[in-house]
Formats: C-alpha cells, structure tokens, sequence
C-alpha cells in the first residue's frame, strides 16, 4: 500500500508511529519515498512537524531539502504558523534556511487578517533566531494594519502615544 505523501502532518504520524512500533524496515521504506519533495507547503504547522520529525528519524538529507523548499516557497499568511516554522528551522540548525525565511517573514509575512499573538509570536521567533533587522522591519509595518498597540508595547512608546497617532506618524495630541 502506498500512503498519500502530500500530506506533512499525515506522513509525519506515520513515520512516528512506525518508529515507535519498531516497524525499522516499513519506516525505512517510507524515508526512501522522498518525503521533502512530495510534501505539501500550505500549511506551516505541518511542515514544522515533519521536520521536527525528519530530524528525529536522522534523515538529515530529508530535513535539509524540506526546510530549504520551505524557507523559499511556504505561503506567509499565517504568521503564528511562520513562527512554528522559524523554530523548527532554527531547533534543527538550519541556520541558513531560517535565515531565508526571516528575510522573507519580515518583508512579506501578512498582517492584514493576522492578530496580534500571531504576530507577537513571529516577533519573539525572529528575536530567538537572532534576526533583530528583521523584526524591527516587521514591527515598522504594524501600524499600517492597524496593530498600533502591538507596535507601541514592541517599541516601549505607549506612553508618548498616550492619545494615539497623526496620519503622518506623530503622537496626537490631547
């Protein structure tokens, strides 16, 4: 039988499962699929627990392909699930790959229907990957969606905002 490889979180409980059964020889032949290159991008969180569980399985040549088709290709419009991934990247050592999606979370990540833990999550990931540019790219852009809140408490400004913001950027005055 032949299991449906496009899905991330699917085929990562297989493999755990298999490992955990001691089924060495299935779990084997499921590693020699290719699993990085059939996986489905769209959903971040899934993709983090394959590689999460590719690391484990030591299919280090898997692990990298995934997080180096993942730091270039995932969808960045969930910014919790752009978080999820960055620390898998970065708990994995791929330094290089969580690098790349640093880059691209900081210029591109969507924030127009994200909230604000999401957002406040990418942050700290950012931080803790020790791409401090690109989160303070991230925070630049908070205001523009309408996360001023976020942006203040990120910045340390809330009591100079105390009654908010002009268009062009200054506190409002009282």
């Amino acid at each position: 039988a032949h299991a449906d490889l496009g899905d991330p979180y699917a085929v990562a409980s297989l493999l755990n499962n298999l490992r955990q059964a001691g089924a060495d020889e299935q779990a084997a032949a499921l590693l020699a699929r290719d699993l990085a290159a059939h996986a489905a991008l769209e959903d971040l969180h899934h993709v983090a627990f394959l590689l999460n569980t590719l690391w484990r399985a030591g299919a280090d040549e898997q692990a990298v392909a995934l997080a180096g088709r993942a730091a270039a290709h995932v969808a960045l419009g969930d910014p919790g699930g752009v978080a999820d991934l960055l620390d898998s990247l970065r708990e994995a050592g791929a330094d290089e790959q969580a690098a790349a999606l640093a880059a691209r979370a900081a210029d591109d990540a969507a924030l127009d229907d994200a909230n604000d833990t999401d957002v406040a999550r990418l942050l700290a990931s950012l931080r803790e990957a020790g791409a401090y540019e690109q989160a303070a790219a991230l925070i630049s852009r908070l205001p523009a969606v309408g996360m001023f809140a976020l942006f203040l408490k990120e910045k340390g400004l809330a009591a100079q905002f105390l009654y908010g913001r002009e268009a062009n950027g200054t506190p409002a005055a009282p």
